[in-house]
């Protein structure tokens, strides 16, 4: 009985300090979560909360199915279909590049054993969708006047479009090559990195040969994990569609729009237990099951009133969410311990902002050049430079990174590690980079519709 009341006390204590924490951000400027981090920041420090902890059971199976939920079905159907070559190419290739080069350089720098670096790469390199879904409801991105024509509205839902969905499928594609990565350093195969690779210029030979080990290995890995990376994220895409489908069908046999809610939210953990007990991407499953039930079963099978209430129940319980998941975030994070490596501290964040700088600028290019070849992509967005720029300041961390950094196995080498390196560029990321981020984008989002 006590253990149920404390939960229900505590429960109670992070909502009324997130609200205060709503309050102040009319006075500070700055993005709701970026507040609730801080406060979490300075009540973590007081030990107000000492058995409050965030488990990676908590993030993955409570918390990410209803916000990615939420996000997938406010994706619309043409925005999506238009920029399906930025979107796609982005959250592929650019999470790839950006993995990989992460954990190579994480190796040769700090000397960590390169099977770790990859896995850390593949944690680091996600972007959290709740921040940026968040600030693109904040009122950030409004029309510059109230008699905008049809093409600025239409390329506002372009450039939302790419950011929201890049960020949601870009969390699936980590996801499952963090999964690719963990398995494939369980192979014997993986005693090539195991002693790491020490460069110096007196062993340049040796060091040269390492390296062309390396690469050679990483290319037999990105070889050997085809099968297993197609099956979890196209298996999980396929898996959501039918399921988003089947749920729509269902949705036309209710009357009450009640009742569409709830089925409407269970698809959700649905999609999620489907792909589980598959081994698929349940990311990619709650994702496209929420663009096929918004696309297909919410303009065919259910009633206007549930048109009307749907996005207010979803938006309000994916609030609460928020609220209460960046406050444990912030409380959770030791700034002493920060604090005693900061000349690490700052390598990594500098690591992770450029690998992320390097995954889009790599990538644009050659999505611009497909995109003027072939009349098939004419219509989507343009990535210049603005656009980029959205998208290295967008590529916020959060909640996946830390749910993946603390899922790691318990005998892993150097754990303890990797979760303090993932926590300190969550922290920056959600306070500094969230709070430049929304600067620039009230700034510089004005000038390109």
């Amino acid at each position: 009985m006590y253990h149920g009341s404390h939960i229900i006390i505590t429960a109670i204590i992070l909502l009324s300090i997130a609200s205060a924490g709503g309050i102040l951000t009319r006075y500070f400027k700055i993005p709701y979560a970026s507040m609730l981090v801080i406060i979490g920041l300075f009540v973590g420090i007081f030990h107000i909360f000492p058995s409050l902890k965030i488990t990676p059971y908590l993030i993955y199976y409570v918390f990410l199915p209803v916000v990615i939920f939420e996000g997938a079905v406010g994706i619309k159907l043409r925005p999506l279909i238009s920029n399906a070559l930025p979107i796609g190419a982005l959250s592929i290739f650019g999470t790839i590049i950006s993995a990989i080069f992460t954990g190579t350089i994480f190796h040769f720098v700090l000397d960590f054993p390169l099977k770790q670096s990859l896995i850390f790469g593949a944690i680091i390199t996600p972007t959290d969708p709740i921040t940026i879904l968040s600030m693109l409801k904040n009122g950030a991105m409004k029309y510059k006047n109230e008699k905008e024509n049809i093409k600025n509205k239409e390329n506002k839902e372009d450039i939302e479009t790419l950011l929201a969905g890049e960020s949601l499928f870009n969390d699936g594609i980590s996801l499952v090559l963090y999964e690719v990565f963990l398995n494939l350093n369980l192979h014997k195969a993986a005693h090539i990195f195991s002693d790491g690779m020490r460069f110096s210029l007196s062993s340049l030979h040796s060091s040269l040969y390492h390296l062309y080990n390396m690469f050679y290995y990483i290319l037999g890995i990105i070889q050997s994990s085809t099968v297993q990376f197609l099956y979890e994220s196209i298996g999980g895409s396929i898996l959501g569609i039918i399921l988003g489908y089947l749920v729509s069908l269902v949705l036309s046999l209710a009357t009450d729009f009640l009742t569409e809610i709830m089925i409407s939210l269970l698809l959700a953990y649905a999609s999620l237990i489907a792909a589980y007990y598959l081994h698929m991407s349940f990311i990619m499953a709650v994702i496209f099951s929420g663009i096929t039930l918004a696309n297909y079963g919410f303009k065919n099978k259910v009633t206007g009133r549930t048109l009307e209430v749907f996005p207010i129940v979803v938006e309000y319980i994916t609030f609460i969410i928020n609220s209460i998941l960046f406050l444990i975030i912030g409380i959770e994070i030791n700034l002493f311990k920060i604090f005693d490596i900061w000349l690490i501290s700052l390598f990594i964040i500098a690591l992770v902002l450029f690998s992320r700088f390097l995954g889009v600028y790599i990538i644009s290019p050659i999505v611009n050049l497909i995109k003027n070849r072939f009349k098939i992509f004419s219509s989507g967005l343009t990535l210049n430079k603005r656009y980029k720029r959205f998208l290295v300041f967008g590529g916020l961390k959060g909640a996946l990174p830390i749910a993946m950094a603390l899922s790691l196995p318990l005998n892993m080498h150097l754990r303890n590690e990797i979760i303090t390196y993932v926590f300190i560029a969550v922290l920056f990321s959600l306070t500094i980079q969230a709070i430049s981020f929304d600067i620039f984008m009230k700034k510089g989002y004005k000038n390109s519709i």
